[in-house]
């Protein structure tokens, strides 16, 4: 009887050891895996970002513009971030840019540098993380550009991001 048991014994344990690498899929190396995981969740997304910006109490109202500034061959999502009063006449703006990394962001930086080098205009408040750039097209002087309304609001966004 226990020489029997120790036969089934043995069988499965030959069964098990010849089927155990039987399952058709390749085998994954864990760094790569870790490192894919670990790129998608350094990359921020629009929504993300706007839902961060929508949390700090800013109202976004998305702006078709044709002309926005396209940086490292990215467009921006534009957004109003202030209804019209009596007195404030002009809009201000948001402009998003979701960039594929870090690097093409620090690319896109200096495009909109280069590119701001040709005219004569008012400089936004400029807000770096991860992969996004964000333009903040307020109505302040550029002494005052740290008073602008939505300044505080968006610098406390990216903290929670």
């Amino acid at each position: 009887m226990t020489k029997m048991i120790f036969k089934l014994i043995g069988i499965c344990c030959i069964l098990t050891g010849c089927f155990s690498n039987q399952t058709g899929n390749e085998p994954v190396n864990v760094n790569d895996r870790v490192r894919l995981v670990t790129e998608n969740e350094n990359k921020l997304t629009l929504e993300k970002v706007t839902a961060a910006l929508k949390t700090e109490g800013i109202d976004m109202f998305e702006e078709k513009l044709n002309n926005d500034w396209v940086l490292n061959n990215v467009n921006a999502n534009r957004f109003s971030v202030s209804r019209l009063t009596v007195k404030e006449v002009y809009k201000e703006y948001i402009s998003v840019y979701i960039f594929n990394s870090e690097t093409d962001r620090k690319e896109g930086l200096d495009d909109f540098n280069h590119q701001k080098e040709m005219y004569d205009m008012q400089i936004p408040n400029i807000y770096e993380y991860k992969n996004v750039l964000i333009l903040y097209w307020h109505h302040e002087t550029v002494d005052h550009s740290k008073n602008a309304k939505f300044n505080k609001p968006i610098e406390m966004a990216i903290q929670k991001i």
